[in-house]
């Protein structure tokens, strides 16, 4: 199912966010979540009016939220509100900025690139070069290449996390939800990096 981000500013659209969640007893079912999502979405209105707009794709079995900088969507799974208000301000802060979003696009695409092809990239370095100072040269360029490709991505996972931080009312809350989210953007996108590092005689 796909609403809008102001669809689900309204009753029926919360209601549509429910049912397709698994009703009642799911998990927005909760009203001081589908609340939370509702308040969310009324303040990213308020502050970013042409976010509304940008197309939600609900999906029950998915236990997080992200935003699709390729197809300028978000896509909603199960998360706190505060998770929905860190998707927002990428939605606002990509609309904005068109180099900006191919910037991100070819830095997110780099390190896709990256974390499937580290660790065969090493083995298969030591198993065909033979000489370790060209090997490691080529290892310590890959990995300054991983770093600064994941340089953009990881400004825009901390502006996002800290301005959802900022206009949220519950902040201990927040930071419960967008630390550990952080970290494992932190982890994912460093995971090349030290990978080529490692990989090194």
């Amino acid at each position: 199912m796909t609403l809008t981000v102001k669809d689900l500013a309204t009753p029926e659209g919360l209601q549509q966010l429910v049912e397709s969640t698994g009703g009642p007893r799911g998990f927005y079912g909760n009203p001081q979540r589908s609340q939370g999502i509702q308040a969310v979405v009324t303040d990213a209105i308020s502050r970013y009016p042409q976010v509304g707009q940008v197309p939600v794709k609900i999906l029950p079995n998915l236990p997080n939220a992200f935003y699709n900088f390729d197809k300028g969507e978000i896509l909603l799974g199960l998360v706190e509100p505060i998770g929905l208000a860190h998707e927002l301000e990428h939605a606002n802060s990509v609309r904005q900025e068109g180099l900006y979003r191919n910037v991100l696009r070819a830095a997110q695409g780099v390190s896709r690139i990256n974390n499937v092809m580290a660790l065969p990239t090493v083995l298969a370095l030591r198993v065909f070069l033979q000489d370790p100072d060209r090997r490691d040269d080529i290892l310590s360029t890959l990995a300054a290449i991983s770093a600064a490709s994941a340089a953009p991505v990881l400004l825009e996972e901390g502006q996002a996390s800290m301005r959802a931080l900022q206009h949220s009312p519950d902040k201990a809350q927040a930071l419960r939800v967008l630390g550990p989210a952080f970290m494992a953007h932190l982890a994912a996108n460093l995971k090349p990096v030290v990978t080529y590092q490692m990989g090194k005689s």
